[in-house]
C-alpha cells in the first residue's frame, strides 16, 4: 500500500509541474513572435504594424537592443540560479518555483506598462531573476522524485509539455495579435504589438496557481541552519569521485561556450528573418511553431530510448553533431520555405539531446547536491550567452550591412555569427566526448 501511494504521490507531483510548465510556457511562446517588433517600434524603427511596411525593416537598427534584452535576462538569471538551487536544497523546491513565479508576473505586467525599451531590459531583468528561481528547480525537483531509470522519462514528459506549449502558444500569440488588430484597428500599432502580453499574463497566473498544489518532498538534510546547510552541500561537492567531477567541469564549461554562442546566434536570427527572409510575424511564429513540432516527438522518444538502452551519452552527441552543424547552412538560405525544413533536423536532435543532458547530469550527482548542481549548470550557461548576447547584438549591428568576398562567392556579413556558433559548438562536441563519463 505504501508503494502504491508514493507511485500515485510521484505522478501527481509531474501532473502538477508538468501542467505548471506548460501553461506558463504557452504564454511566453505566444509572445515570442511579436516581441522583437515590438522592441522595433518602441525604438522608433518600425512607424506602423509590420505587415503593412513598404520595403524591408530595418532590424538590425534593433540588434543590439535585442542583444540587451537577452543579456538583461542571463545577467540576473546567470547568480541567481546558483543561489536558488542551493536555497532549494535547504530549504525546498517548492518555495523557490512559488517565488520565481510570482516574479514572472511582475515583469509581465512591467512589459504591459513599457514605454521604451529600456523599461522592457529592465522588466527582462526581473523575469531573468524568476526563471532562476523555477527551472533549475525544476529539474532538480524531477530528479529528485524519480528512480535512475525512469528520470529519462520524466525529463522527456517536462520536456515536451514546454515543447507542446511552444508549438501552440506562436500560433495563438499571432492569433491575439491579428484579432486585436481587426477589433481595435492598427492605428495604435504599439497597443496591438503588446496584446499577446495580456495573454501572458493570465497564463502566468494559471502557472502560479497550479503550482500552489505542487507535493512537497523531503530534504536530505535535518539542519534548516544556513551556515550548517551550506557546509554540508559543500563537503558533498568536494567528496565527488574524481571522473564524476571532471565531467561536472567538462558540462560546466561545455555550458558556458554554447550558451555564448546561443547568446550570439538569438539576435542574429531575428534579424536574419525579420530583414532578409519575411517581414510578417506570422512567419516567425511558423517558424516557431514547425521547430516545437519536429522536437516534440525526438523528445518523447528520447528519455523511452536512453532509458531502455541504459545509455544516454550517444544520443547527447548525436544532438551535438546535427543541431550545431545545422548553424553553418542556415544563413546561405533565403528561401522561406527551404529556412523551416533546415530547421526541423536541429530541432529534432535537440528534442533528443535536451532529456538526455539532464538525465545524464542527474545520474552522475547525488541527491543533496542536485539543486546546487543544476544551479551552477544555469549559471555557466546563461553566463556564456550573457556574453554572447552583448557580442552578438552588437556584431549584427554591425555585420548585417556588409558584404565579403570568399573565393567565387559573395557572403553577407549576417553569416559570420551563425559560423562562429557552429564552430563553438564543434568544439564542445569534442570534449564531451573526451571528458564526460556516463556512470555504468
Amino acid at each position: 500500500m505504501e508503494e502504491m501511494a508514493n507511485r500515485i504521490s510521484v505522478k501527481y507531483a509531474l501532473l502538477i509541474l508538468i501542467t505548471a510548465s506548460f501553461i506558463v510556457n504557452l504564454g511566453f511562446s505566444a509572445l515570442s513572435p511579436v516581441f522583437p517588433y515590438l522592441v522595433l517600434a518602441l525604438k522608433g524603427v518600425l512607424k506602423e504594424l509590420p505587415e503593412l511596411t513598404v520595403g524591408a525593416i530595418q532590424a538590425h537598427q534593433g540588434a543590439l537592443e535585442f542583444g540587451l534584452l537577452m543579456a538583461a535576462f542571463m545577467a540576473t538569471r546567470a547568480p541567481i540560479a546558483v543561489f536558488s538551487g542551493f536555497l532549494s536544497d535547504l530549504f525546498g523546491r517548492k518555495r523557490a518555483m512559488i517565488l520565481g513565479m510570482l516574479l514572472y508576473l511582475v515583469a509581465t505586467l512591467g512589459f504591459l506598462l513599457a514605454q521604451d525599451v529600456w523599461t522592457l531590459i529592465i522588466f527582462r531583468a526581473v523575469q531573468g531573476a524568476g526563471s532562476a528561481m523555477v527551472w533549475p528547480v525544476a529539474e532538480a525537483y524531477l530528479a529528485d522524485v524519480t528512480r535512475r531509470w525512469q528520470r529519462g522519462k520524466a525529463l522527456s514528459a517536462y520536456v515536451a509539455s514546454m515543447l507542446i506549449a511552444e508549438l501552440l502558444g506562436p500560433g495563438i500569440g499571432v492569433g491575439v495579435y491579428k484579432a486585436w488588430v481587426i477589433f481595435f484597428g492598427g492605428a495604435d500599432y504599439v497597443t496591438a504589438l503588446k496584446s499577446p502580453i495580456i495573454f501572458l499574463a493570465f497564463m502566468t497566473l494559471g502557472s502560479l496557481s497550479t503550482l500552489i498544489f505542487l507535493p512537497k518532498i523531503s530534504r536530505p538534510s535535518n539542519s534548516n541552519d544556513f551556515r550548517t546547510g551550506f557546509k554540508e552541500v559543500k563537503s558533498a561537492l568536494r567528496s565527488l569521485p574524481k571522473s564524476v567531477s571532471r565531467s561536472l567541469k567538462t558540462m560546466y564549461f561545455n555550458g558556458a561556450v554554447n550558451g555564448f554562442g546561443m547568446g550570439i546566434l538569438q539576435t542574429a536570427l531575428i534579424v536574419y528573418i525579420i530583414e532578409l527572409v519575411v517581414k510578417d510575424p506570422t512567419y516567425i511564429g511558423i517558424f516557431y511553431t514547425v521547430s516545437s513540432a519536429a522536437a516534440l516527438p525526438a523528445s518523447l522518444l528520447s528519455g523511452y530510448i536512453t532509458d531502455k538502452l541504459k545509455r544516454r551519452k550517444p544520443t547527447i552527441i548525436l544532438g551535438y553533431l546535427v543541431g550545431r552543424g545545422v548553424f553553418f547552412f542556415v544563413p546561405l538560405v533565403r528561401n522561406p520555405i527551404l529556412l523551416l525544413a533546415l530547421a526541423i533536423p536541429a530541432s529534432m536532435v535537440f528534442g533528443i539531446s535536451m532529456p538526455a543532458m539532464r538525465a545524464l547530469q542527474a545520474d552522475i550527482t547525488p541527491q543533496e547536491v542536485r539543486g546546487t548542481v543544476f544551479g551552477l549548470q544555469q549559471f555557466f550557461m546563461n553566463g556564456g550567452v550573457f556574453a554572447g548576447s552583448i557580442l552578438g547584438g552588437w556584431l549584427t549591428q554591425i555585420l548585417a550591412t556588409q558584404t565579403y568576398q570568399i573565393a567565387a562567392q559573395q557572403i553577407q556579413g549576417i553569416a559570420l555569427p551563425f559560423w562562429i556558433a557552429g564552430t563553438l559548438g564543434m568544439l564542445t562536441t569534442t570534449l564531451f566526448i573526451l571528458y564526460v563519463k556516463e556512470p555504468r
